[in-house]
């Protein structure tokens, strides 16, 4: 009899992937065709730009409307890659942080990428403008939106892995760490280099420059984050 009732009894299955990351991964991919179809050359230039930016130096990358276009497309890729990076680690189920699991906290981790992509532009622009290095602020920017775009392309099949594949989630982890630590490696020596070779700048006001727009937030990520990604790895 209990046999019988163990038969009759439904089998429960268990997403381990809440909606609202397959429906975010799946307009994720929609724009990364549109962007692959519609500017495929722009994203060549820009792997190689990335690799090397005497390339982006040299060629520029024409302004064309196209390529600003282009740009914008890939910035905006950029910034939901980092949405879902940042809500995949706050959404775990942590001790010291408690986070809406739902498609507000999908709003609030975009908004708060958002803002501080803002933040971080509004302040080179004006260090450049008190230093008078507009022409060594915008060769900044240009690179370090390079390596961002680049980042996000090379973020999100392991992005995908993570959340869709258990067998390869620590790994996967790991892979994106690694990747993370790298780019911001790249950003922070991008940034003092510049400074020293392109614009005669102080090593003190460099160092000072990194410290405080690039330093400084990874300090603050890896205080919010060290606690859901040792928890994951320590599953």
């Amino acid at each position: 009899m209990n046999e019988l009732n163990q038969i009759k009894e439904p089998l429960v299955r268990e997403d381990f992937v809440s909606p609202i990351i397959g429906v975010s991964f799946l307009l994720l991919f929609l724009l990364l065709v549109f962007i692959s179809y519609s500017f495929r050359s722009y994203i060549s230039k820009i792997l190689l730009a990335s690799i090397s930016p005497k390339n982006l130096n040299e060629n520029n990358i024409s302004e064309s409307n196209r390529n600003k276009k282009a740009g914008i497309w890939l910035t905006i890729f950029f910034l939901f890659v980092l949405t879902i990076l940042v809500f995949n680690f706050l959404s775990f189920d942590s001790t010291y942080i408690s986070f809406p699991k739902t498609a507000g906290g999908v709003f609030l981790s975009f908004g708060t990428v958002g803002l501080l992509f803002i933040i971080k532009y509004i302040i080179r622009k004006l260090i450049g403008k008190v230093f008078h290095q507009e022409r060594l602020t915008d060769l900044s920017l240009r690179q370090l939106g390079a390596k961002d775009k680049v980042y996000g392309l090379i973020l999100f099949p392991f992005l995908i892995l993570y959340n869709f594949s258990l067998p390869l989630k620590e790994i996967s982890l790991m892979i994106i760490v690694s990747i993370s630590c790298f780019y911001l490696l790249l950003r922070c020596k991008n940034g003092f280099l510049l400074g020293i070779k392109g614009g005669n700048i102080p090593y003190f006001y460099s160092f000072l420059y990194i410290c405080t727009l690039e330093i400084l937030p990874v300090a603050l990520v890896i205080k919010v984050f060290s606690d859901p990604i040792l928890s994951i790895l320590t599953q």
